[in-house]
Formats: C-alpha cells, structure tokens, sequence
C-alpha cells in the first residue's frame, strides 16, 4: 500500500518560454523547479504530510526552497500520439 501515492516527476525550468505556446504575453516564470505527485485522493495526499518518513525526506526539498507554494489541479486532458 502506497497511501494513495500513483507516482511523481521533478521538472526543472530550463531557462526558455515558447512564443508559439503562450497564450499571455511573454514574461519568465518566477521559478525554478516543479514538483508533480499523482494520488488517488486529496485527502490521501494530505495524510501524507503527516508521515514521518515522508517528512524528513521532503524536508531535503523544502531546505533547498526559499519559496513554495503547493496547489492542486485535476488532470482535464490526457493525450498519447495518434490516438
């Protein structure tokens, strides 16, 4: 049992923003690092910051912030090529 945890990516920002792909007028991102966990609930994904093995190893990560802001989304599109 994973406690509702599906999987995760750290995506680091690479220093470019698509003139193409923009929708808004072209400004650089505020930050350097994404996060992204999938889990089966929000609440399960709550329940995890009370985990004490979770804690010290994204401690590790918050350290190495100096600001954070955690949001939710819910997945609207999902695509693969040809399909």
């Amino acid at each position: 049992e994973a406690g509702g945890f599906i999987a995760g990516q750290v995506f680091k920002y690479d220093g470019f923003v698509s003139q193409e792909g923009s929708i808004s007028s072209l400004k650089e991102p505020d930050y350097d690092v994404a996060i992204v966990t999938y889990w089966s609930s929000f609440e399960q994904h709550e329940k995890s910051h009370a985990d004490t093995t979770f804690n010290e190893k994204f401690k590790v990560v918050g350290d190495m912030c100096s600001d954070s802001t955690e949001i939710g989304f819910s997945m609207l599109w999902q695509g693969v090529p040809g399909h």
